[in-house]
């Protein structure tokens, strides 16, 4: 077939080409076989060249005989071109439309692009998966390269060459790959050097409904393990479409087939729902309607910064198996071919610094995409704009650089190159005059000479003169795990793609400048301090100290200046909230550059005391900021730091007597500010001075959130709560309180890799357990809101441990007994309130029956409890929910108990059929075997001991009160 078949109208001259933010030209516009071209033929004026493969689609319009073609393009632009003459403009529709959707992959621009460039570098060669094993070898003999997919018959969308366990032989793997979809057998993705852990990536397997196995397959996935590790399989589907999936013939993993792994399900959604997703947001993002609540109504409706959240999850998750847990990953889907790749590749720029430079990120792309076996040809045929009815088209890399951006915006000096970069990729994947994203496998490169009759992408890119436009001037390099924030509120619009054509450039390229000259007088003030040190020896007169620290007063004032200029641009944009907290979130790019000026200019003024003179003690402003002062979501939440020796301790609901108690041991233990006391109560006068105290508000999860990360808390215990009697007195309170509360804390400890401790209780029970003795796992079914939502907390802590890799921990208390703090409301209460009545009236009135028999616990049991299982080693929980107990009694035990003492005491009954019904259905009596079997649970205190430590607590108390 010939172009010129397929161009009716090859010039029209007089046409008017309208562009964003530029102005408008006019000109001839000419149809090549590849290009659409508009020329003005004037000097300084810029020319249209636009690949037909670009184009999504074109709508015209015609008012008279002046036709108008609206030009949709894949990278989301828009033009418009107004062409005088219908026939005209009828031709030159009907032939764009012909041209940009050619079938024939050799007829694709690529194939008849000749570079302009000197090719240095033949980017074909650059990262072939032999060099890449070099590395490995180096580090470990564990891995061989196989050829056993070397006529790409085994499976089809695997390379040539694949990394597998050397044990495992290739008529092995030939097996295994008729048990997983499209013969995708588990390969290496990704070696871990600090501590040898390994991903994979492969199919699902086929068990179909009659579970079938494959003794090969799990040979070669246990030959990944190290002896006595265990490992985890994270699907990317979730149970019950992953349970469909036998159905058709798929399936995944039995655990028993499977032992020494477990199976996690991350729901990440398919391809159809990833370009509906997309089609919206860009509706959204080129709305012109103005309104507020329209553009935010339909952002939330595209539901993509969902799916960008999701999707860093899952790999936040594969990440922290394998550095946190020291577990091996196996990552798959359905096909393993889209959401698998996003997770594995994700997860080593998390873990991996090298994946972070551009040669590093073109090697990931090459290797976890290109050469994986990524559909480009089908997920990057259409874009967002397309009339045609998605088939097999998806945004899925296009998430995948949304998801390195939103990391790279949180982490700014860690990333070797810029913004640019990814939005470079973007447009490449979708219409390149390159060879690189033709094809959606190895093999299919192959059988179309790729290699051989087009240019490589890398050839281009890595020209010295390209890299210097894509080198991210603030780079340093960081060799530690970076754990981006997966927070709503963490996750920004990538303006940079979605944005780009509907506001003017100009801002951030003036605030862009700014930067780069900052980091010019950076280097320059570096310059002057080692040349002032280098002086310093020969020198009679004292350094110039003063001329210094002007020096870096003014470096802080450019600072202020590049902030200021990205403030004014972000609100000069469409007055959107979005966009606003994006743009706020860029003045933290300029940080690291003014913490190195200060480091530079003290650097200068301590280093001239070499000529012998003393220190000359100057004021010297350090600029820093207060986490208030930058946005939560920057990157003080998520920065890899080295751990303390000492956890940090957040307590919530702190003001109970629980808390204060606890708090105390805490302090003692870790020291006093290692552990933070909050409640929304105003606190005591001995309370507030004894330790740090700060007001939080469980059900504000932003004021949470904002605590835990300003403080770098790691320990999170959650004693916030309405008690039993109290509760159902108010149950539309203690539903907000113990149950919204508890999601804002799991949600914010999980997100932040906290250990968890939320107490349990006695009221977790109900009529139809069992009360004498009560087991841990039994019916439980309670009676008050208070009970329900306890167990609902035991629950969800369980979920989430074995969903999101949660640290969670929970004991379920008996009544506690405190000499510390008055009774609370809580229907075991009685037991405190006898010591107070007794000591000062001589008399008590229980509202409980004499024989009312329930478990109960002196504080200090409780507090010790708390803390030996908070420290408990992971390995040693066979369970996240634990019973504790120390004695049982009934209020006639206890008042004869108490009788011993003060003979005296007068004691009735006044029954409260609320709290005796609340009773009546709690245990009598807890077994805590499993406590003290694990983690070596022992009780001090007995009833005897009880009562003899209440009486001289608060006995001396008493005698202290009325002495003053």
């Amino acid at each position: 077939m010939e172009f010129a078949e397929l161009i009716k109208t090859p010039r029209v001259d007089g046409v008017v080409l309208h562009r964003p933010f530029l102005p408008t030209v006019e000109g001839t516009l000419c149809l090549t076989g590849h290009h659409l071209i508009l020329s003005s033929r004037q000097d300084n004026t810029e020319e249209l060249w636009l690949l037909h493969s670009n184009i999504d689609a074109i709508e015209k319009r015609f008012l008279g005989s002046l036709g108008t073609i609206i030009v949709k393009c894949k990278d989301l632009r828009m033009i418009q071109l107004d062409i005088p003459g219908m026939d005209e403009c009828l031709n030159i529709g009907s032939s764009i439309e012909a041209l940009s959707t050619l079938d024939s992959v050799s007829l694709m621009y690529p194939y008849f692009y000749r570079p302009m460039f000197e090719v240095i570098e033949d980017g074909w060669n650059s990262f072939l998966p032999e060099d890449a094993f070099k590395d490995l070898e180096s580090l470990t003999d564990e891995w061989r390269l196989s050829q056993v997919n070397q006529d790409f018959s085994v499976c089809p969308s695997y390379p040539a060459l694949v990394a597998v366990p050397r044990d495992v032989d290739d008529d092995t793997l030939r097996k295994v790959a008729s048990f997983r979809h499209g013969g995708r057998f588990p390969v290496l993705s990704y070696y871990h050097k600090k501590n040898g852990m390994v991903m994979m990536r492969a199919g699902q397997p086929l068990t179909a409904t009659n579970g079938r196995r494959c003794k090969e397959d799990e040979k070669l996935i246990n030959a990944t393990l190290r002896p006595g590790k265990r490992g985890y399989v994270i699907d990317t589907r979730t149970v019950s479409v992953a349970q469909q999936a036998k159905a058709r013939g798929g399936g995944f993993e039995s655990e028993a087939n499977y032992p020494q792994w477990r199976r996690i399900h991350k729901a990440i959604e398919r391809s159809n729902v990833l370009q509906d997703s997309l089609i919206k947001l860009v509706e959204a993002c080129n709305d012109q309607s103005h309104s507020m609540d329209r553009w935010l109504s339909k952002l939330e409706a595209s539901n993509w910064q969902t799916h960008v959240k999701e999707i860093l999850t899952t790999a936040c998750l594969a990440a922290q198996c394998i550095d946190r847990e020291g577990a091996s990953v196996l990552v798959h889907g359905t096909e393993g071919t889209d959401s698998t790749l996003q997770v594995t590749s994700l997860a080593q720029i998390i873990l991996d610094p090298a994946c972070r430079t551009i040669r590093g990120f073109q090697g990931l792309v090459e290797r976890e995409w290109l050469q994986a076996g990524h559909p480009f040809a089908q997920r990057c045929a259409l874009s967002a704009y397309s009339n045609s009815k998605p088939r097999h088209e998806a945004p899925v890399f296009l998430l995948f650089l949304d998801c390195v951006c939103q990391i790279l915006r949180q982490f700014p000096c860690s990333f070797q190159f810029t913004e640019q970069f990814l939005v470079l990729l973007f447009e490449h994947a979708y219409a390149s005059q390159f060879g690189t994203f033709l094809g959606s496998s190895a093999a299919e490169r192959v059988k179309l000479s790729l290699p051989d009759k087009t240019v490589s992408l890398w050839s281009w890119v890595n020209r010295p003169q390209e890299l210097d436009h894509l080198i991210n001037p603030l780079y340093e390099p960081n060799s530690l795990v970076i754990w981006p924030s997966v927070a709503p509120q963490s996750l920004l619009l990538w303006e940079g793609v979605f944005l780009r054509w509907n506001r003017s450039p100009r801002c951030q390229e003036e605030a862009h400048e700014e930067m780069v000259h900052i980091i010019e007088y950076n280097k320059e003030l570096q310059n002057k301090a080692l040349l002032e040190r280098a002086e310093a020896p020969g020198r009679t007169e004292p350094p110039d100290y003063y001329r210094a620290s002007r020096l870096y007063y003014r470096a802080s004032r450019l600072y202020y200046r590049a902030s200021r200029l990205y403030y004014r641009a972000s609100r000069r944009y469409r007055a959107s909230r979005l966009y606003y907290r994006a743009s706020r979130s860029t003045a933290h790019h300029t940080m690291p550059v003014i913490r190195t000026l200060g480091k530079v200019v003290k650097q200068a003024l301590l280093a001239s005391s070499g000529c012998g003179c003393q220190p000359l003690s100057v004021a010297v402003r350090n600029i820093s900021f207060s986490p208030r002062q930058v946005t939560s979501d920057a990157s003080f939440h998520s920065v890899s730091f080295s751990e303390t020796d000492h956890p940090k301790v957040l307590i919530t609901g702190g003001l109970g007597q629980l808390g204060v108690g606890l708090a105390k041991v805490l302090r003692k233990k870790f020291g006093n500010n290692n552990v933070i006391l909050s409640d929304i109560r105003k606190p005591p006068s001995h309370v507030f001075h004894s330790g740090p105290f700060i007001y939080s508000d469980i059900l504000d999860y932003k004021n949470l959130r904002e605590i835990v990360v300003n403080n770098r808390i790691t320990w999170l215990v959650h004693y916030s709560a309405l008690l039993s009697a109290v509760g159902e007195a108010n149950v539309p309170l203690a539903r907000a309180v113990n149950i919204t509360g508890l999601h804002n804390i799991l949600d914010i400890a999980a997100e932040h890799g906290l250990r968890l401790f939320v107490p349990s209780t006695i009221g977790a029970f109900g009529p139809s357990s069992p009360r004498n003795p009560t087991p841990d796992l039994c019916i439980q079914r309670p009676r008050t809101i208070y009970g329900v939502s306890k167990v609902h907390a035991e629950l969800m802590g369980e979920y989430y441990h074995h969903r999101y890799g949660l640290d969670f921990r929970c004991l379920r208390y008996p009544g506690i007994i405190s000499a510390d703090s008055q009774p609370g409301g809580g229907t075991t209460d009685y037991a405190v309130q006898i010591f107070h009545d007794a000591i000062k009236t001589g008399k008590f009135e229980c509202n409980l029956r004499p024989d009312t028999r329930l478990p109960m616990m002196y504080i200090d049991d409780c507090l010790r409890a708390t803390v030996e299982v908070m420290e408990a080693p992971v390995d040693t929980l066979s369970m996240r929910t634990y019973n504790i107990n120390a004695m049982s009694f009934s209020p006639e035990e206890l008042a004869q108990e108490v009788m011993k003492q003060l003979p005296d005491l007068q004691v009735s009954y006044d029954i409260d059929n609320v709290r005796q019904a609340i009773a009546d259905s709690w245990p009598m009596n807890f077994d805590d075997n499993n406590a003290r079997n694990d983690w070596g649970w022992k009780h001090d205190y007995d009833l005897p001991e009880l009562v003899q430590t209440m009486f001289n607590l608060i006995g001396s108390e008493t005698r202290l009160a009325h002495a003053n």
